[in-house]
């Protein structure tokens, strides 16, 4: 299937345009929570039967091709709630855009590691997309490789470390998210990849 841009249009501005579209709506959207659940469990599931371990190769390649505009996205529905995109901010970026965009109840974030290389883990509770998660459990699985909140964060850790002073334009993220096991805590792995 090939994807057909408008002419004159970059992805980004595509992202923009729906924005301003759906902006106003956007907490009223209840009705189509409960959708964007079964298309994203459906998507898992698919993914996982039919890829196995490739499944987190194509997370990488997902997270590569969209991830800018997911991180325009989170800023354009931040507006001026959003914070600098800095080093040092990483984690409270993540919680800010979780909390402030309605995805979930609480978020905890621990960072460990050396500069460039740090490991994120994000304990994200009572999230909209629980209802997948919990499917997800009963159909045995325990994690797979991207969540829609594991890549709303590995976009921003992403923008971060392109962005930063002296920020590598090639920096790229590895994501795992481990599913709930008391029925309401998500935890998403984000691992910054050293860039070569």
């Amino acid at each position: 299937m090939e994807v057909v841009y408008l002419e004159g249009y970059s992805m980004s501005q595509q992202a923009k345009d729906l924005l301003q579209k759906v902006n106003g709506e956007w907490r009223n959207m209840d009705r189509v929570i409960p959708l964007m659940n079964a298309v994203v469990t459906g998507y898992i599931i698919a993914v996982s039967k039919v890829l196995g371990r490739g499944a987190t190769a194509m997370s990488q390649m997902l997270i590569k091709e969209i991830g800018d505009v997911i991180a325009e996205m989170v800023d354009q529905i931040l507006g001026d709630k959003q914070l600098k995109y800095n080093v040092e901010n990483r984690a409270e970026l993540i919680k800010s855009a979780l909390l402030e965009m309605g995805i979930c109840k609480d978020v905890e974030v621990i960072s460990e590691g050396k500069e460039n290389e740090e490991t994120h883990i994000i304990k994200i509770k009572d999230s909209i997309f629980l209802p997948t998660h919990m499917v997800l459990v009963h159909q045995g699985y325990k994690e797979f490789p991207l969540s829609p909140e594991g890549l709303i964060c590995a976009a921003i850790v992403r923008k971060v470390l392109r962005t930063k002073e002296g920020g590598n334009a090639e920096a790229q993220v590895r994501v795992n998210t481990k599913l709930p096991t008391d029925e309401k805590t998500l935890i998403v792995e984000i691992k910054e990849v050293k860039a070569k």
